[in-house]
């Protein structure tokens, strides 16, 4: 893996310093402390309102795709992915924001974050990855609709710093990685750029 440890030092000051982090990690925990595997510890360095996830919070294996709503390949795998952890009991799957296709990616990425603040984002995210065709604003405000989110409160947490700031930073902690684009996955400690068929990454878990 590839990082830029200068930048990378200036966003973690930024994002510890004004709580962002679940946790005060440093950039040296985050790197060079090897007591846990780098994915466990991006997971940490995130507040619970970046997650999208599931399966159970001790499940023996972890997934984490960094991910695009506008993603073809982000939208082929999802149903795959979902299908793995409700087969797999020992199997969590955790969804990232990485918008980097448009600027419309990013708007969506921080309306599913802003969901999370009304427990929906979840609901959001899979319902954002099922609809047939193209994503358009009909079809989103819809959805919305459907699942019963409030839109008041919505529009008002998509404004807040922190929705914003979880944006940054899980993007950051994508390029960190070494995510060059969508989807890109970790199967436990191993690091997967593109998509991978489902039925061959199903190896690097225990």
């Amino acid at each position: 893996m590839r990082y830029n440890l200068r930048k990378f030092s200036v966003f973690i000051f930024v994002f510890i310093s004004t709580n962002v982090y679940s946790q005060d990690m440093t950039l040296n925990e985050l790197f060079f402390d090897d007591s846990k595997p780098f994915h466990i510890k991006i997971i940490e360095a995130l507040p619970k309102h970046a997650i999208i996830q599931v399966g159970p919070d001790n499940a023996e294996n972890t997934v984490i795709e960094f991910m695009d709503y506008f993603c073809g390949y982000c939208k082929k795998i999802q149903p795959e992915l979902i299908d793995l952890a409700n087969r797999r009991s020992d199997t969590r799957v955790i969804f990232l924001q990485y918008p980097i296709l448009s600027e419309n990616s990013k708007l969506v990425s921080e309306m599913v974050i802003a969901a999370n603040f009304q427990n929906k984002g979840t609901e959001l995210h899979n319902g954002l990855f099922s609809m047939s065709g193209n994503l358009t604003q009909e079809k989103l405000d819809q959805l919305i609709t459907d699942l019963d989110i409030n839109r008041t409160k919505l529009k008002i947490d998509m404004g807040k710093d922190e929705v914003k700031n979880i944006i940054k930073l899980s993007s950051f902690l994508a390029m960190g990685s070494g995510a060059r684009g969508t989807p890109s996955l970790f199967f436990n400690e191993e690091f997967l750029g593109g998509y991978v068929p489902i039925n061959q990454l199903e190896r690097f878990l225990k």
